[in-house]
């Protein structure tokens, strides 16, 4: 009776552990079909023109990189203030933002406009000090555009 006890346990433990690992197995094939369907470097690639418009105070082509549902929330006019009074000269301040970082994919449930992806960096500033920063890309109606940044 033992012995049957034993090799039951066995057996649901060897079969939880096969599962977990088919999920896991899954997880990373949704991940790589994700990554096939929404190419970050696409998402990336707004990210770094808008940094460098930043760092060129173009606030035309900053807001032209823009998502439209922020501009109607926050109004253009405020927008432009915003991007002058504090993005402007918080990315000038970067004198580096680094490569790499976490890289997270959000669908459109969660955000409602459209799916994309979340970039989390590092701002390094004045004497070696750093800051993380974020920059949220979605594709809403078909186009890829920034629709938030912050520092912290």
């Amino acid at each position: 009776m033992l012995i049957s006890r034993i090799v039951i346990l066995a057996l649901a433990t060897f079969s939880l552990q096969a599962c977990n690992a088919m999920k896991g197995q899954s997880d990373m094939e949704n991940m790589v079909r994700l990554m096939k369907q929404n190419s970050p470097e696409k998402y990336e690639a707004v990210m770094h023109s808008f940094v460098e418009s930043a760092k060129n105070s173009d606030i035309d082509k900053m807001v032209a990189l823009t998502s439209e549902v922020t501009i109607k929330q926050m109004g253009i006019d405020a927008l432009k203030r915003h991007y002058t009074k504090d993005t402007i000269p918080a990315l000038k301040a970067c004198v580096k933002i680094s490569e790499g970082g976490d890289i997270v994919h959000i669908d459109e449930s969660q955000t409602k406009t459209g799916s994309g992806w979340v970039y989390h960096k590092t701002c390094t500033f004045g004497k070696d000090e750093t800051v993380g920063i974020q920059f949220v890309i979605l594709k809403e109606n078909g186009r890829i555009a920034l629709t938030s940044f912050g520092l912290g």
